[in-house]
């Protein structure tokens, strides 16, 4: 449920910016989401969730401009 929830915010966000910006986010957290993650690997999830919440936390702020891309 938390990562739906992260999903559905994090898309949210991006319709408040421009056209070209909403297209970087969407596509990623469309890259991000979809790599696949064992359930079992609870350690793993929950920094990825951590992760997700700091840069949702980051496209709100006023001043960001740009996805950071981390690989």
């Amino acid at each position: 449920m938390q990562v739906l929830r992260l999903y559905r915010d994090i898309l949210r966000c991006a319709r408040s910016r421009g056209p070209e910006e909403r297209a970087q986010i969407s596509r990623f957290t469309r890259d991000k989401f979809s790599q696949p993650i064992a359930r079992t690997q609870v350690t793993r999830i929950e920094y990825l969730l951590g992760y997700g919440r700091r840069q949702l936390e980051m496209l709100q702020m006023a001043g960001t401009k740009k996805v950071e891309v981390r690989r």
